[in-house]
């Protein structure tokens, strides 16, 4: 004999109904007009009474979603006729050239007219704590987040269920990208676009110095060797820059030291080992040669990288496909390569994504406007309007009449996927990378010696 079913379940049962009917009419399966199943054909599905399925649907009475009429059927409103639903997005405002991002806002409109979106510009200084009184005040429903902010609330929150929603990666996805949202397997971002940190160059200007284009294969001591022959032949440009002290730089040249900074027993590997030592010094020297330390205080990102790259006052730049939008409108071409490596070929792959405020009273909205933004003709619309590369696989890898100029190289991105690695990696907590970047800029900036950095290294950041 089967046994009864429990509170909880029958609970569930009701929610999942619920729930999959609201999102069914918001997302415009069910259209206006048209007529949901019977009641009893409701129970059956979702193994509820008559009465249960009653109760759930006098939810979507009350929310204007559905009418009843009487001896005719449960008919799914007009959208006119629907109430309004706005829900407040926090977006980092850089998304507007790397996404294109206020037309997409656009297109979710006019597909889903019965939702508006109320946009929060959100700035990266001091975003976990803006964000975090944002989403426990219920201020916004969507977050844009980025893999190192998302790494923040991961640090600080052992669940966080309680703050996100958790969801489901999109089809399609780059696989590499869900782990970059992910707590203990559970994915808590949708990831929108990303980016592996790239070497972009000046075509014309190495053409006219009749210099090769970078390698695929080169180590940064092989590359410093191509930039002093560079800038021996035209001396009033600088050949390579790059700021190195951002979060989406340094981590680089450790990675690249081929040291695996957790081993298995999950102890903190050596930050004094020579290989380390070995990538700090890599940066020490690409700084020194351009006397770039005086620009280590003055400078607070890598804005004035592309601004240089775009005057042609730089010929070789450390980059991003995100900034690669910067460089929608020069008159001259370029194209891209893999940076060159220490001891092992890494770069830092950059994601942003789109999370669910777990309060949000505004759920099957937030989703819905989640659920868009990870779809096809979303991810589309980014391909073909920026350089930026959608996480959605067929969308990024299509191939059509190209808009504007786009580099020769610009699937580069699927030939170095193996090479992608994260901050995250380095198994440093917050307080702890920014110690270690101190420790380095002191090196760096001439303020200590090599003694000196590995001693603070091995005491301040050793084995433990």
């Amino acid at each position: 004999m089967q046994s009864k079913p429990s509170r909880t379940t029958f609970h569930d049962r009701l929610e999942e109904m619920v729930h999959s009917l609201r999102t069914e009419i918001v997302t415009g399966k069910w259209q206006g007009g048209d007529f949901l199943p019977s009641i009893q054909q409701l129970g059956k599905q979702y193994f509820l009474s008559v009465n249960s399925v009653q109760k759930g649907l006098d939810q979507l009475v009350e929310e204007s979603l559905i009418e009843r009429l009487p001896r005719v059927g449960i008919r799914v409103k007009e959208r006119t006729e629907h109430a309004v639903t706005t829900i407040t997005l926090g977006y980092y405002p850089s998304l507007n050239s790397d996404a294109d991002f206020t037309s997409l806002i656009e297109l979710f409109q006019i597909k889903y007219p019965h939702i508006r979106v109320q946009t929060i510009p959100l700035q990266y200084e001091n975003y976990y704590d803006t964000t975090g009184y944002y989403l426990k005040n219920e201020i916004v429903d969507v977050l844009a987040i980025n893999q190192i902010n998302f790494q923040q609330y991961a640090e600080q929150h052992d669940n966080l269920g309680e703050i996100f929603e958790p969801i489901s990666a999109a089809s399609s996805i780059y696989p590499y990208l869900p782990s970059l949202f992910q707590q203990n397997n559970q994915l808590y971002a949708q990831p929108f676009i990303f980016s592996p940190v790239i070497l972009c160059y000046n075509k014309k200007q190495l053409q006219e110095q009749l210099m090769p284009e970078p390698s695929h294969d080169w180590t940064w001591e092989q590359f410093m060797v191509f930039i002093h022959a560079l800038e021996k032949k035209d001396p009033a440009k600088l050949a390579f820059y790059f700021y190195p002290a951002t979060n989406n730089r340094w981590p680089i040249f450790l990675l690249q030291s081929g040291i695996n900074f957790q081993n298995d027993k999950s102890e903190r590997a050596d930050f004094s080992d020579s290989a380390v030592i070995d990538s700090i010094q890599t940066c020490y020297d690409l700084i020194h040669r351009h006397n770039l330390f005086s620009n280590l205080l003055m400078s607070e990102n890598d804005i004035n990288v592309e601004q240089l790259f775009a005057e042609q006052k730089v010929s070789i730049m450390m980059t991003t496909y995100f900034n690669l939008n910067k460089m929608q409108h020069i008159d001259f071409p370029f194209d891209i390569a893999p940076l060159p490596y220490v001891h092992t070929p890494r770069t830092l792959l950059l994601s942003i994504g789109f999370a669910a405020n777990r309060k949000s009273k505004q759920k099957e909205a937030a989703k819905a406007f989640i659920s868009f933004m990870a779809s096809y003709e979303a991810m589309l619309h980014v391909r073909q309007r920026t350089y930026s590369i959608p996480a959605h696989m067929q969308a990024a890898e299509w191939e059509g009449e190209e808009r504007a100029y786009r580099p020769q190289q610009f699937e580069l991105y699927r030939q170095i996927s193996h090479t992608f690695a994260s901050l995250s990696d380095l198994h440093l907590k917050q307080d702890e990378s920014k110690q270690l970047l101190n420790i380095m800029n002191r090196y760096w900036m001439g303020i200590e010696g090599k003694e000196t950095l590995i001693a603070r290294l091995k005491n301040d950041l050793g084995v433990y």
